[in-house]
């Protein structure tokens, strides 16, 4: 069985890092008629960009256009999916019975997958939707895995089915949020989510009386590195990571960790040597740490979520690494060309890490600006520097040679 792992993408580069990295699709979102209108999102020379940079590398392209479709809406639609079905894109992410059915009847050749904003539960649902021409059900946030362990052995042959493992999860059912609307006048459900339930709020009782001046509605993220072993026996065809907009070190570093996760099964198969894969799930974790923005959890995975699943007054934990640089090439005179992302400096000890190989404990001996100038910090975002490393040169600029043979921006 061949699994899929697939990557948001916020921008043409995302996508083009989550490529490399390890992923074998990703989602996007055009500049209409999807749920994360905040995101760069894509006009359509961008996505037949994206598609063209996946399909040489034989990956798929998928475009969420899963808005809930409110009549002002409608009328654009058959333009919009015309000039969608233009740019090669494999597949659209739907929701709105309106969409599914017009983007059938008038592109056949599209391959439609049914949104987590349907909330399909349970097999009946999924075949139900297989019945009306959807070749994959992305199933609800909340369906556990004991659920889906009673699902798969009925659906698995007709339908395919993508599984979240990885990302935010919204406070609301499937994402299907009414509290931007009321509070911020912006409709969740056509790409205007104001983050509301990860605002500070005051707690108080009826008698004004002050509990808390931090309290939020804010779920922790989802991580299920550790259930991948059980998800891939179970036939799960595709591994949603959430995070459109998110960095791209985020999206590199996430996706680099669950493609080493599924291609040691896939190697070694699903009975490997116990303290081996300690070894493997171990680094992978501590990988997924250092690009964590908050505090994670297992979700409905296994149960019902209880208050351990909640960031009712915890403060966001903040990135455990500084995303520094882009390495961009390394140069005949033996300087590494790199893209600031935030603030470096010399002396400080940075990891350098690409698809296949990753390098702790580099010091930057020397730091020239983009005027070649020696300068000691590196503060002017995606401006261009040049520096040198302590040691392990021959093996970055293979590492980053072998990357450039693919990865070009």
């Amino acid at each position: 069985m061949k699994y899929e792992l697939l990557a948001p993408a916020g921008d043409v580069q995302k996508a083009m890092f989550a490529i490399d990295y390890g992923a074998d699709a990703v989602f996007l979102g055009a500049k209409a008629y999807s749920l994360r209108s905040s995101a760069s999102n894509f006009f359509f020379k961008d996505i037949k960009q994206t598609v063209d940079y996946a399909h040489e590398r034989n990956r798929k392209v998928y475009v969420a256009v899963n808005v809930v479709c409110h009549n002002p809406l409608v009328k654009g639609f058959a333009k919009f999916i015309a000039s969608l079905e233009e740019t090669g894109v494999d597949g659209l992410i739907v929701a709105d019975p309106f969409i599914i059915d017009y983007t059938k009847k008038h592109h056949p050749n599209l391959d439609l997958h049914l949104s987590t904003q349907q909330s399909v539960t349970n097999s009946k649902s999924a075949l139900f939707w297989k019945s009306n021409g959807l070749s994959r059900v992305v199933l609800a946030r909340e369906v556990t895995i004991d659920e889906l362990s009673l699902l798969m052995p009925k659906v698995k042959d007709q339908v395919e089915i993508e599984y979240f493992i990885h990302g935010a999860v919204c406070i609301a059912f499937s994402g299907r949020c009414m509290m931007s609307n009321n509070w911020s006048l912006r409709d969740a459900n056509v790409g205007g989510c104001a983050q509301s339930c990860r605002w500070r709020y005051e707690l108080k009782d009826e008698k004004l009386k002050k509990y808390s001046d931090s309290f939020t509605m804010s779920p922790k993220d989802m991580a299920l590195i550790d259930e991948i072993k059980q998800l891939m026996e179970l036939g799960v065809a595709s591994f949603k990571v959430e995070g459109r907009m998110k960095s791209i070190n985020y999206v590199a570093t996430v996706i680099r960790s669950y493609r080493h996760a599924m291609d040691y099964y896939l190697n070694n198969g699903f009975n490997p040597d116990q303290q081996d894969e300690k070894v493997i799930l171990d680094q992978v974790k501590q990988d997924l740490k250092s690009a964590e923005n908050r505090p994670t959890n297992k979700g409905f995975a296994h149960n019902q979520p209880g208050i351990d699943a909640m960031l009712y007054h915890e403060e966001e934990r903040k990135i455990a690494q500084t995303f520094a640089f882009i390495v961009d090439e390394i140069q005949d005179d033996g300087y590494i060309k790199v893209t600031c992302k935030n603030n470096f400096k010399k002396a400080q000890e940075y990891i350098i890490y690409g698809p296949n190989f990753k390098i702790d404990q580099v010091k930057i001996t020397s730091l020239l600006n983009k005027n070649k100038e020696v300068v000691e910090v590196a503060n002017d975002p995606m401006a261009t520097y040049y520096l040198k490393f302590d040691q392990h040169y021959d093996l970055i600029k293979n590492s980053i040679g072998h990357i450039k043979k693919t990865l070009e921006l």
